[in-house]
């Protein structure tokens, strides 16, 4: 069983009282107590002196007295003090010449029996002598031996006498039962403060271990409010001030950490960006080669043989063949124009444009095509867009290959959707497909040059490569992602112009 502190301090405190109660009664005690036998040895010694010769008075040197009414008036003239339990009268010889009945009604005649042959002093005296005798049946006497003087001075006899400790012990008795009734007072009237005081202190220290207990739980915005000014409140002051400066490292950590993790993604796409550009660059070298030895031949073979398909009759047998030299030649010239375009490299001009009305112009160029009679496209603008900066004639050739590899997806026939908005100070389009889409595993490598999900013969490889090429130009980003049509969504997103660029560029224009 776990003890709490404030269980602590609530027996500790009840402890403590209990114990003063007690070392309190203690002193008071023996301090009463001395007090009252003081005053009973000095009462009796004044007794003595004045009841010694008194007696000698009455007995008149005859022991035992010759007459009862003598006995009656010694009865009578000591029964004033009650604590007396008798007396006796000695010689100075220590003869026992008289030895009295008990007297007073606390008396006990059994204990007076007992003590009444025994002289516990001497007999021949100067001064009083006090002694205690402890008795046998337990409790305690006073025995107070007085000297008897004659006419000449002389003692002529002594006087014991027998003082009980009754009224001393009685009145002992009496203040244990006050003290009692005081210190079982005072616990009661204490104890529910020493409770409400222990409640009072451990109060906060619950609430410290709360506060404690919320910040290893990670939430450093708790804070501990005590309005006291002592210890526990400067410790709470510290607590919070421990916390907020956690509160304080911890945003500062996140910050740092989310510094980190961009520039990592930076880092990354830098060094992607590098991977392509060392790859652009070993395939412009081949470009150039390829232009320069294969070109030209190709040039040459392409016109003589158009010069020998122009020359055939119709059913010549020979015009398929003569036809399909032309068609590869072509797609040579095709691919070799597209590894140029893939490596030619250089500033790209810059001018304001209006991306929605770019988009309905390359929309409205494409529907007459045959490719485009069985696709319905439909164009969205989320909200009034502002400029960006670019080559229009780029941007178009980009949104063409996009356009014509869904509608070549399609089959001709299917939904294709231009979704204009702003996003993140970036102005995006996305173009959309219902088509059979494009594999997940995939998506990582359809921008890699030579890459195709078309058939042989049905496309170079180069398209996406030379488009995510022109929007880095650009400044921008393409990607693909999930398409709610089920087919292939790209994302292109566009830096927007700012209001310097495009008021510089247009002075520079003008």
């Amino acid at each position: 069983m776990q003890v709490t502190l404030g269980k602590k301090l609530f027996l500790y405190t009840s402890g403590s009282l209990v114990l003063l109660l007690l070392v309190t009664f203690f002193i008071l005690e023996r301090n009463q107590a001395r007090q009252w036998e003081d005053h009973l040895h000095s009462q009796s010694l004044a007794f003595a002196r004045f009841a010694t010769p008194e007696l000698l008075k009455l007995f008149r040197g005859a022991f035992p007295p010759r007459q009862d009414e003598t006995l009656v008036k010694v009865s009578d003239f000591l029964a004033f003090n009650r604590d007396l339990v008798g007396f006796s009268l000695y010689s100075p010889g220590g003869k026992v010449l008289y030895d009295s009945s008990s007297f007073g009604s606390l008396a006990d005649r059994g204990l007076y029996e007992s003590l009444s042959g025994r002289m516990g002093g001497g007999y021949v005296l100067s001064e009083p002598s006090l002694q205690t005798l402890a008795l046998p049946a337990g409790g305690r006497v006073l025995e107070l031996t007085a000297p008897a003087f004659g006419p000449t001075g002389e003692q002529v006899l002594a006087v014991r006498y027998l003082i009980s400790y009754h009224s001393v012990d009685r009145r002992l008795a009496e203040m244990r039962g006050y003290f009692l009734r005081i210190a079982l007072s005072t616990l009661i009237c204490s104890l529910p403060l020493v409770a409400l005081a222990a409640r009072r202190v451990t109060r906060p220290i619950k609430r410290l271990t709360e506060g404690a207990r919320a910040v290893a739980r990670g939430d450093l915005e708790s804070r501990i409010l005590i309005g006291n000014r002592d210890e526990i409140g400067v410790l709470a002051e510290a607590f919070n001030d421990m916390s907020e400066s956690l509160a304080v490292s911890r945003t500062e950590l996140t910050d740092k950490n989310r510094a980190l993790v961009r520039a990592n993604n930076d880092l990354h796409r830098i060094q992607e960006q590098l991977i392509r550009a060392e790859r652009l660059a070993a395939i412009g070298q081949l470009a150039a080669g390829v232009s320069h030895e294969i070109d030209n031949p190709v040039g040459i073979i392409l016109g003589y043989a158009e010069l020998l398909l122009a020359d055939m009759a119709g059913e010549d047998s020979r015009r398929p063949d003569v036809e399909a030299i032309i068609a590869e030649c072509r797609r040579c010239r095709r691919i070799t124009g597209g590894l140029l375009g893939l490596a030619r490299s250089g500033p790209v001009r810059r001018e304001l444009v209006d991306v929605e009305d770019l988009v309905a112009g390359t929309v409205a160029s494409l529907q007459p095509q045959k490719l485009f009679r069985g696709v319905s496209v439909r164009t969205a603008v989320a909200q009034p867009l502002p400029p960006i900066q670019g080559d229009p004639d780029t941007i178009r050739q980009v949104l063409v290959n996009l356009m014509l590899n869904a509608a070549q997806a399609m089959v001709g026939e299917g939904a294709l959707t231009l979704t204009l908005g702003l996003e993140k100070q970036q102005v995006v389009l996305r173009v959309e497909d219902n088509g059979p889409g494009i594999p997940e595993d995939l998506r990582g490598r359809i921008f890699d040059p030579f890459f195709s999900t078309k058939g042989t013969g049905q496309g170079t490889g180069l398209g996406l490569s030379v488009c995510r090429k022109l929007m880095e130009d650009h400044g921008g980003e393409i990607s693909v992602e999930e398409s709610s049509a089920g087919g292939a969504c790209f994302r292109l997103a566009f830096p927007r112009a700012e209001a310097e660029k495009c008021f510089d560029n247009g002075r520079d224009d003008s």
